[in-house]
C-alpha cells in the first residue's frame, strides 16, 4: 500500500519503462500515485493516505518521516533530467491535519500544480492567496483545492480555493 509510479517512454511501436518512482518517505499504506499528472519533463505524484503533520513545502530530496496526521496526504514533484528522474519537491497543505486526503487529485501545467484535498473540512467560502488556509473545522469533507507556483526549481504555496458555496460532504477537490 504504499505505492509507486512507474514512467514509460515510446519510442516508435516500442514501450520502455524509464523509471520506477518511490516517495522519499514511502511508508505503508501511503497510496503513493494514488493520482498522477504529467506535463513535459515534471511529474507530480499524489499520496492520498500520506500521515505527516508537515504544513510547509520542502524544495529537494527529503520528506517528512513524521506519521502523526493519518491520512493528512501529500503531493510529490519529480523532474527529469535526461533519462533520470529526481523528486524537487514535497508538497504539504498549509493546514494539513489527518483525514484530509490532500493529493487526492492533482493537475500540472507547466509551473503550477493543484492539488486537490477531498474531505478538506474548512467551511471557509472564498480564495486564500499566499500561504494562509483556514484551520476551521466545521464542515466535514467540503474539501479544498491548493495551487503551486514554481520558479527555477523552488516551489511555493500560491492560493487556497474553496467552492463559493462551501457545504459538508462537497468533496471539493476531487
Amino acid at each position: 500500500g504504499a505505492g509507486a509510479a512507474f514512467v514509460y517512454q515510446r519510442s516508435g511501436a516500442t514501450w520502455t519503462q524509464q523509471a520506477y518512482i518511490k516517495a522519499p518517505n514511502a511508508n505503508s499504506q501511503d497510496s503513493f500515485g494514488s493520482s498522477l499528472a504529467l506535463s513535459g519533463d515534471t511529474v507530480v505524484v499524489g499520496a492520498s493516505n500520506e500521515e505527516s503533520n508537515q504544513t510547509t513545502i520542502t524544495n529537494g530530496l527529503t520528506a517528512s518521516a513524521n506519521n502523526s496526521a493519518t491520512g493528512s496526504g501529500a503531493a510529490y514533484v519529480f523532474k527529469r533530467t535526461g533519462v533520470n528522474w529526481a523528486p524537487q519537491a514535497y508538497l504539504k497543505a498549509p493546514n494539513a491535519e489527518a483525514g484530509d486526503q490532500f493529493g487526492y487529485s492533482v493537475a500540472i501545467d507547466v509551473d503550477t500544480v493543484v492539488v486537490g484535498a477531498l474531505t478538506e473540512a474548512s467551511n471557509q467560502t472564498t480564495i486564500s492567496n499566499g500561504v494562509t488556509a483556514s484551520n476551521n473545522n466545521t464542515a466535514a469533507a467540503a474539501g479544498a483545492a491548493y495551487v503551486f507556483k514554481r520558479t527555477g526549481t523552488h516551489w511555493v504555496h500560491e492560493a487556497y480555493l474553496k467552492a463559493s458555496n462551501a457545504n459538508a460532504g462537497d468533496r471539493f477537490g476531487a
